[in-house]
Parts: structure tokens; C-alpha cells; sequence
């Protein structure tokens, strides 16, 4: 497929379902369009020791190798790990393809950073797809300092969300999954790290796309999978030596040997957004009244529901939770080898 790609939105009975269509398929003379400006805001934290997700680093790789996809700036978060870990690592996988600039370090802070001044000139420039891969607490700034640039976000592309009655516990599915023998059970990371910042940004009424943990664990990177990567002598292959903490988590807690690569799989939202089944939906902040049985459960930013249909649906948003075949083959090619041992329904 041609590298330069549109988007169309095509109206199915169900929802929505956005489909990439290549581009140089048009009349001789007809000129491509010009790539999509991205911006993307990030808590990458590879090769933090502990239990961290490289999957930041890996969807940094995958846009940075897209030809269609213009990189506007890249804007640091905390989340995965404290601000200057997240803002270190992201320069040291970016290196001078791209500007970084440092964001929020906390919860609840609004106050201008190199980061929500970045974006802001970024949107004044022109219309802009965000990808947030964290909290959204950078984004919260931009828009209580400048509310009218909200109006040039083309479409917020966000890492969060789920359905009722949904756990998010990694051996989904299996024989092992009784209730009290599924592993462990994760949160909606990104949304709890800056509830408050989904909330305010939402409450803008942009055209959001949520890219959640549902749809996410239907690709694996295998530990194949990640010795391939690992060969190439590159960013990539350093994200996948920084992986191994990560990996062997997943392997003696989960049981499972590789791990969801959730960040990746939003960036590939992107780069290839004809494997995506997406439907409108409603979202609300709340707790889930099903999945924890009698007990209350984390908050979270849940969909269903129509905007105005019940109390507490802030708006309408677009839900990914369906998947077609080929998108972990089109990830490990982007990042640079033919897909090995993992899946992708």
C-alpha cells in the first residue's frame, strides 16, 4: 500500500468504521496530500528498572518511520515514571528527528511549560492530530490557557477507556481466568494518573478517538518477537534490550510469554487505521457498577450510553474495540523485521 494515505469515514449500521484508502491511486497530475501533522504527548519510560511498558518507545519508533505521518513535536508527560525519567528517555529515543518538549509533572498541574506553549504555536500553525499516550494533563493546560486553538485539533487519539463489565486482566479468556486466579488486574493507567485532566479535556466536545486496553491486548509482541527487534542496530533494537524487565513481568506474573504493546497499538491507529472497528459511543466518568461484583471499583473513564441520554455522559467519542487480522505483521515491519511469533486478531 502506498504510504501516503486519506482517511473516510464510512457510516455502517452499528457505528462507525474508519477505513484507510490509498492515495496514488488518483489521475496522473493529481498531487499527494500532504502528511498528516501529528503531535504526539508521551510518558515513555523504557529501561526505568522495574516493572515499566516500553510501549511508548516502540510507538515513538513506529510514527517516526512513517513517510505519511509529520511529526510536528513531541511533548513529555509524567506517568510511567517521574517527569524527568519520561523527558530523558523520550529524547534519548527521538534524538534530533524531532523536538521535545518538557511538560507537566503532576496531577493537576496547569501552568505553562515548554510543552503546553509548544502546542499551542502547533495548532495557531494549522490543524493538528494529538496522540496521547498519558495522563492529559499537558493538554488540560493548552486548552485552559488557550481554549479557542481547541477548535484546530483535527482528532485527539487517546490510550483509555473502557466498557461495563469489562477487567482489565491480561489472561482474559483462558482456563485460567476464574476470579481470583486471572493474574493481575490493571488499571486505566493513563486516565488515573490525572482524572481530573480527562474530565477537562473531554468536557471540550473534540473529536476524540479512545484506543483502549480492549483492543490493545489482541496483538502481542512475543519474546521472539522482541530477540528479532532486538538484532537490529538501531532505536529499535535499543527499545527492545530496555524490554526485558518488562517481558519477564509478563512471563512469571501473567503467564503469558510477551506482553500487550498498548502505546503501539494507538500509534498504529494511525499509521494504519483500516485494521480499526470504531463506534460512537457516549463517555462518563464513573465507577464500573458490573465488573468488581460487590465491590466499588476504581474510577474510570467508561463509554456507553448517548450524550444527554443519562446523568454524567460528558459527550460523544469514537470507541475502537474491534480489530482486523494484520496489524501485528504491519507494526513488526514498520519497526523493521517481518512478523515472528506473536498475534493480532
Amino acid at each position: 500500500m502506498c504510504a501516503h494515505m486519506w482517511r473516510l469515514i464510512v457510516l455502517v449500521a452499528g457505528g462507525l468504521i474508519l477505513v484507510g484508502v490509498p492515495s496514488g491511486a488518483g489521475a496522473e497530475g493529481t498531487p499527494f496530500p500532504s502528511p498528516m501533522r501529528v503531535w504526539v504527548d508521551t510518558d515513555a519510560a523504557c529501561g526505568v528498572r522495574g516493572r515499566v511498558d516500553p510501549d511508548d518507545c516502540f510507538a515513538l519508533a513506529y510514527l517516526m518511520a512513517r513517510p505519511d505521518l509529520e511529526i510536528v513535536g513531541v511533548s513529555t508527560v509524567f506517568g510511567n515514571a517521574p517527569l524527568s525519567a519520561t523527558d530523558r528517555i523520550t529524547r534519548e529515543i527521538v534524538g534530533e528527528q524531532v523536538p521535545v518538549y518538557r511538560g507537566a509533572a503532576e496531577a493537576g498541574d496547569v501552568a505553562a511549560t515548554d510543552a503546553s506553549r509548544a502546542i499551542i504555536a502547533a495548532l495557531e500553525t494549522g490543524p493538528l492530530t494529538i496522540l496521547a499516550l498519558g495522563p492529559l494533563s499537558n493538554l488540560r493546560a493548552v486548552f485552559q490557557s488557550r481554549r479557542a486553538v481547541a477548535a484546530r485539533v483535527s482528532e485527539l487519539v487517546v490510550m483509555m477507556g473502557k466498557r461495563e463489565g469489562h477487567l482489565f486482566h491480561p489472561s482474559e479468556g483462558s482456563k485460567a481466568a476464574a476470579f481470583f486466579g486471572h493474574g493481575p488486574i490493571f488499571r486505566d493507567f493513563n486516565f488515573a494518573q490525572d482524572p481530573d485532566a480527562a474530565r477537562a479535556v473531554l468536557e471540550l466536545r473534540l473529536q476524540v478517538t479512545l484506543v483502549p486496553y480492549e483492543v490493545a491486548r489482541r496483538v502481542t509482541l512475543s519474546r521472539e518477537d522482541i530477540e528479532a527487534l532486538a538484532f537490529q542496530r538501531d532505536v529499535v533494537g535499543d527499545i527492545a534490550m530496555r524490554s526485558v524487565d518488562w517481558l519477564s513481568f509478563w512471563q512469571e506474573s501473567v503467564g503469558i510469554d510477551g506482553f500487550y504493546p498498548f502505546d503501539l497499538v494507538a500509534a498504529g491507529y494511525l499509521g494504519a487505521p483500516h485494521y480499526f472497528g470504531c463506534r460512537a459511543t457516549g463517555v462518563r466518568i464513573g465507577s464500573d457498577r458490573r465488573a468488581y461484583g460487590p465491590l466499588p471499583g476504581p474510577l474510570s473513564l467508561m463509554v456507553g450510553g448517548l450524550a444527554g441520554s443519562e446523568s454524567g455522559v460528558l459527550g460523544q467519542v469514537r470507541y475502537c474495540d474491534r480489530l482486523e487480522a494484520g496489524l501485528h505483521a504491519h507494526l513488526m515491519t514498520a519497526l523493521g523485521v517481518g512478523g515472528a511469533g506473536g498475534s493480532g486478531d
